[in-house]
C-alpha cells in the first residue's frame, strides 16, 4: 500500500493559513475577449497534515474551464466555482481562496471617437466552511491609471500670481482673470485600485467600477492625443486638482452613487500618485463596509 505523504503527520504540528499554487496561467474568454489570466489558488492546512494535494488544484481549475468551454460571464463567479471545487478535493480544508488577475481592453467614447483602453482586472472567490453550510464571498475590482494635479502647489501659484496682477489690475479684475486662467501646478500619473467584496448573490459590474475610478482623477489619460485633445486634458486636470486623499473620497462617493443599496459589502480603495517633483510616491487607502458608506453619503 502506497504511503500518502501529504496526509502523514508533520514534524511540527502547526496549521497553515494558505497553501497552494501561484501564477497559474490560463486562457479564458470574457464578453468575447480573450484574457490571459494569472490565477492563485489556496486552501488552509490543518496542523496534523504534512501537505496538500497540489495537483488537485490544477485539476480543479482545468475541470471548471473545460466545463464552461473557457467562456466566463463574471470572473468573480468563475473564481467562486473553482474555490468550491478545490475545497471539495482537499482533505479537511476549511477555507479556499482563488485570485485572478488579467489585462483586458474595452472601448470608451472620448473626443467624439471610440478609443481602446487597457485595464487590470482583479477577481477573487473565497469559500469558508461553517457548521452546516459554506460561506461564499467574492471580489471584483480593477486598477486604473489617470492624471492628478496638486491643489496645494496650485493655491500657492494662485496667491503669487494675484500679487503680481495687483500691480496692473484692481481686485475684481484680478479675481476674474484668476477664475478663467488655468493655474500652474505639478501633475503626475496616479493609480487607483478599487476592489469590492460582496456575498454570492450580489453583483457589481466591472465596467461600472472602471467608470467610478476614471471619474475620480483630475483627468483621464490616453495613449494618443492630438493637440486640441492634449490641451483639453491639461485644462480639465488643472480645473479639478486632487490630493490622493481626495481621489479616495471621490471613489467612495462615485461608487455610492451607483451602488448605494449594496448590502453586506466591503470596498477597498487605494490611490498611489507617482510624484513628479518628489523622489517618492504619495499614497492613501480606505477600507469600509458599504453599510457604513451609506451612513456617510445618504444625506
Amino acid at each position: 500500500m502506497k504511503l500518502d505523504v501529504q496526509n502523514s503527520k508533520p514534524l511540527v504540528l502547526l496549521g497553515l493559513n494558505k497553501v497552494g499554487c501561484k501564477g497559474i496561467k490560463k486562457q479564458i474568454i470574457r464578453d468575447g475577449n480573450t484574457l490571459y489570466a494569472d490565477i492563485d489558488a489556496y486552501v488552509d492546512l490543518a496542523g496534523d497534515r504534512k501537505g496538500i494535494h497540489m495537483s488537485r488544484i490544477i485539476e480543479s481549475i482545468d475541470e471548471i474551464i473545460e466545463k464552461i468551454d473557457k467562456k466566463v460571464n463574471n470572473c468573480e463567479d468563475f473564481c467562486v466555482e473553482i474555490a468550491k471545487k478545490i475545497i471539495e478535493t482537499q482533505n479537511d480544508a476549511e477555507r479556499s481562496e482563488v485570485n485572478l488577475t488579467a489585462d483586458f481592453s474595452t472601448q470608451r467614447d472620448k473626443f467624439g471617437k471610440s478609443v481602446e483602453k487597457i485595464y487590470k482586472l482583479l477577481a477573487s472567490g473565497i469559500i469558508t466552511k461553517k457548521e452546516h453550510n459554506m460561506e461564499v464571498r467574492k471580489k471584483i475590482g480593477c486598477k486604473v491609471l489617470g492624471l492628478n494635479a496638486c491643489p496645494c502647489a496650485q493655491e500657492t501659484i494662485k496667491q503669487r500670481t494675484a500679487e503680481k496682477l495687483k500691480n496692473f489690475f484692481n481686485k475684481q479684475q484680478t479675481d476674474k482673470i484668476l477664475s478663467v486662467m488655468p493655474l500652474a501646478t505639478h501633475n503626475q500619473r496616479a493609480e487607483i485600485t478599487l476592489i469590492v467584496e460582496t456575498s454570492e448573490n450580489e453583483h457589481v459590474e466591472l465596467e461600472d467600477l472602471i467608470d467610478v475610478c476614471e471619474n475620480s482623477f483630475s483627468s483621464e489619460i490616453f495613449e494618443m492625443l492630438k493637440r486640441p485633445e492634449e490641451a483639453s486634458v491639461v485644462e480639465n486636470a488643472h480645473a479639478k486638482p486632487l490630493f490622493v486623499e481626495d481621489s479616495v473620497r471621490e471613489v467612495a462617493g462615485n461608487f455610492y452613487k451607483m451602488y448605494g443599496n449594496l448590502r453586506n459589502g466591503i470596498i477597498n480603495v487605494k490611490v498611489k500618485s507617482f510624484e513628479s517633483i518628489h523622489p517618492h510616491d504619495a499614497f492613501a487607502e480606505c477600507k469600509i463596509l458599504t453599510d457604513d458608506l451609506r451612513k456617510i453619503f445618504k444625506y
